[in-house]
């Protein structure tokens, strides 16, 4: 398995081949600060390889092993923080540390309550360590802050410290962040709304640069870090909110990293309004103190998209998997909508596109959330959102 490492220390150079080759007449070929990404990237992984062929030298082994796998991280991220002068609690945190790559990030799908074991990967999937997906990374950031802020402990800090200076070091030059760094190629380097990716990284760089609570012990230069990264972050969200007749809507579940236009990710998650993941970024707005103009805009733009586009008297049904007739059912949505039209847009893996969610196999329908309610409880925010600001405002 060590071999499907070494073609990823090549994902900076083939990029930066890509986008030679591509580069639009009105961009220089290639920005120094574009290289210096795409070098930073290559190294970082290069020191991830290193540290594993090294360990594997040393116990005289040709391949890693992997841990143990499971659908989050195998603890509850948000216990008390006497929880962590327990001895439990000190375990629990030795396996987190021991789990943490040389680059400063950590995996996703992994049980972090067993410690790491010289020869072993840091995730179960190599291809996505480190990762902010499924709230990787962010996770295990907020836990150590608590942790430190409960026992002093120095390892702690510095694992946190290590952690931050990671996700600083993978904001893209243009303000956006990959699903995974060091970058892993595909669909994986897309600027990535999905599964809350950047919602995440915004939500803990603002309360690091606003040295909220449990993140008052943060060096004020890092602080200060967070906050630049965190500005040029939400400026290009603002950016990336899609366009329809009506004016601004919604926003993609990725973006290429380059000319910022939607893209695909998996075979069934095509270039689309993202109607999930835009409620609970919105959520995520709605929660800064002091919007500008121009995010006051973003706003009220994409609840108005929510409140156009609500579906009811009708039921997705969670075994049958089908769209039924209900009178009185819903708010609903769909989770993807099309670009331009707003309709409702479905995928499949073979790559098909459908605006008829009974034409996706069953097998899809099963395993993908195709309609959701996840935007009702996010207008209702707005609303009291919109009652307090206008009562502010006068």
């Amino acid at each position: 398995m060590l071999s499907l490492l070494r073609p990823l220390l090549l994902s900076g150079a083939l990029l930066c081949g890509e986008l030679h080759a591509g580069s639009s007449p009105s961009e220089p070929l290639l920005s120094t600060s574009w290289e210096l990404y795409y070098a930073r990237s290559a190294r970082l992984l290069q020191q991830d390889e290193a540290t594993l062929q090294a360990e594997l030298q040393a116990l005289r082994q040709s391949d890693f092993s992997l841990p143990t796998p499971t659908r989050r991280f195998g603890f509850e991220p948000d216990l008390p923080a006497a929880f962590y002068q327990s001895a439990a609690g000190r375990e629990l945190l030795q396996a987190i540390l021991s789990l943490q790559t040389p680059s400063g990030g950590w995996s996703k799908r992994t049980d972090m309550r067993i410690a790491r074991q010289s020869g072993q990967h840091w995730g179960v999937e190599p291809n996505y360590v480190p990762t902010f997906d499924n709230s990787a990374t962010t996770t295990q950031l907020r836990v150590l802050a608590r942790a430190y802020n409960a026992t002093a402990e120095p390892l702690y800090r510095q694992a946190f410290t290590r952690g931050i200076t990671l996700l600083l070091q993978a904001q893209y030059p243009n303000g956006g962040w990959p699903q995974s760094f060091p970058l892993r190629g595909g669909y994986h380097d897309h600027i990535t709304l999905n599964d809350e990716v950047t919602e995440e990284v915004l939500s803990l760089l603002y309360a690091v640069s606003t040295a909220e609570t449990e993140f008052a012990f943060v060096d004020a230069s890092l602080q200060q870090q967070a906050g630049q990264a965190f500005s040029r972050g939400l400026k290009l969200l603002l950016q990336l909110q899609q366009r329809d007749e009506a004016g601004l809507s919604l926003w993609a579940a990725q973006y290429h990293h380059r000319t910022l236009q939607p893209t695909w990710a998996r075979a069934y998650e095509m270039p689309a309004l993202a109607v999930m993941e835009s409620a609970s970024l919105l959520d995520f707005l709605l929660s800064l103190p002091k919007p500008s103009v121009e995010l006051q805009q973003s706003i009220h733009a994409a609840a108005g998209w929510l409140a156009r586009h609500a579906i009811t008297d009708q039921h997705w049904h969670p075994q049958l998997r089908v769209l039924q007739a209900k009178a009185g059912a819903g708010p609903l949505w769909p989770r993807f909508a099309e670009l331009n039209t707003n309709r409702p847009i479905f995928g499949d893996r073979d790559g098909e596109l459908y605006y008829d969610v009974h034409q996706v196999s069953f097998e899809r329908r099963q395993g993908y959330a195709w309609y959701t309610e996840r935007p009702a409880p996010t207008l209702e925010r707005y609303q009291r959102w919109r009652a307090a600001f206008n009562d502010a405002a006068k």
